[in-house]
């Protein structure tokens, strides 16, 4: 049965093969000869003669230049003596030694009094608070050279047992002035007072 089915396939390829090669064959026949019997139109040659090409450039000079005058002739330098006092300050030779006392120790120095430069807001006691009291501290510090304080003490504090006088130690601790200063060198002040205040409820 395969072999039947085979034969059949090739001889059904033959038949195709063979049609599609007279097709061909007729295409060819029938196509227009008269392109192939026209002959080609020959082109003339040109000859271009050889001629020599001159470049004429106009070159323009530069101008010429000006004639250069002669320098003046130099001047002698000429001694000229000028009549000064004895006590005349020369300037040439230097004014001598001059040398002021610029410093703490000198003639700009100026005394000034300790002043303070940083006041902590003191901490409102709970107790106070809480009361609704209002109340004062009155304390007593040494300021040091360097414009700190020590020896710090409770004087005063009203009303009695809010911690008003407590707080107020806390923030006296770091009070901060500028030192006392005398014949240009900074003195420390013992028996400053300072007074805290408490009036706003809540003030931390």
């Amino acid at each position: 049965m395969q072999v039947i089915r085979l034969g059949g396939s090739m001889l059904l390829g033959l038949i195709i093969a063979f049609a599609l090669f007279m097709l061909m064959s007729a295409l060819i026949d029938m196509g227009d000869l008269t392109l192939d019997q026209d002959k080609g139109v020959k082109i003339a040659d040109f000859n271009m003669p050889d001629t020599d090409i001159e470049a004429k450039l106009d070159e323009e000079l530069p101008d010429k230049p000006d004639e250069v005058e002669a320098p003046p002739p130099e001047l002698e330098a000429q001694d000229i003596e000028i009549d000064s006092p004895d006590n005349a300050l020369n300037v040439n030779a230097g004014a001598g030694k001059f040398n002021p006392e610029i410093g703490l120790q000198g003639g700009f120095s100026r005394d000034t009094d300790f002043i303070p430069i940083y006041v902590p807001q003191p901490r409102y006691p709970s107790r106070a608070e809480k009361s609704g009291k209002t109340g004062y501290a009155v304390v007593e510090v040494t300021v040091t050279t360097a414009g700190g304080v020590r020896d710090v003490k409770l004087l005063e504090e009203w009303p009695e047992n809010y911690g008003f006088g407590k707080s107020a130690l806390k923030a006296a601790d770091k009070l901060k002035y500028n030192p006392r200063v005398v014949n240009g060198v900074a003195v420390e002040v013992s028996g400053v007072l300072y007074k805290f205040t408490f009036a706003g409820f809540g003030e931390k």
